[in-house]
């Protein structure tokens, strides 16, 4: 599996739009990520008042498991205040029980804790590429995750690891237009399916957050007319 697959993380600074209704500075989830092997997701909403650089999120939990996220202001932060992002590691693996998350927001100790069922996980979407993708468009279609409310789109460049594109939409299909794809270059579509709307800004963030990946079969394009 290429190492962009492996893991990822998600950073939506430049959506707009959050609820007024005051809320807790620190909203957290933790859960399964479903690809070849079963990894973890985890969804973070902050609300910080103040406007530092990065914020250091910590996560504990059963056997031992301990991590800790970083989130940088230039990219998880919206024009409204709020930081929030969703990421994703198939080389992390959660076990059955509660987990813990801590954060300094404002000069005080934000925690958050909850139970995961490490037996529950959403299905891998198959994702089918319509006819005759070309250098300025590709679409794609998938097949429903139960329990996904929320699916994020890439299009990959397998070629060079990159990712060219990105859609988040609560639909079954997209199109990625206005395109530069290079015909000798190789790609494919990723969707990973969540358990929670992620199209919202910022996102609703549920009591467990499960992930999955569904790829495309890898394919060329066509010069476009």
């Amino acid at each position: 599996m290429n190492r962009y697959l492996l893991a990822g993380i998600l950073v939506l600074g430049l959506l707009s739009g959050c609820s007024s209704v005051p809320q807790a500075k620190l909203q957290a989830s933790i859960g399964t990520y479903n690809a070849t092997t079963t990894g973890r997701a985890y969804i973070l909403v902050l609300r910080p008042q103040q406007q530092p650089e990065s914020i250091n999120v910590s996560v504990s939990g059963p056997g031992g498991y301990s991590e800790t996220l970083t989130l940088q202001s230039a990219s998880a932060r919206t024009p409204s205040g709020v930081w929030w992002e969703i990421g994703w590691d198939a080389s992390k693996t959660l076990t059955s029980g509660a987990y813990t998350f801590s954060a300094t927001i404002d000069g005080q100790t934000e925690q958050v804790s909850l139970n995961v069922d490490a037996s529950a996980t959403l299905a891998r979407p198959t994702v089918t590429i319509g006819n005759n993708p070309t250098t300025k468009s590709v679409s794609a279609t998938w097949t429903a995750s139960s329990g996904a409310t929320g699916y994020l789109v890439r299009l990959v460049n397998r070629t060079t690891s990159t990712v060219v594109a990105r859609n988040i939409i609560a639909a079954l299909s997209t199109t990625f237009s206005n395109l530069n794809l290079n015909p000798a270059d190789t790609y494919a579509v990723e969707v990973y399916p969540a358990s929670s709307n992620i199209s919202t800004d910022p996102p609703i963030v549920p009591s467990q957050f499960n992930m999955a990946l569904g790829e495309s079969a890898a394919f060329t394009v066509t010069p476009a007319p």
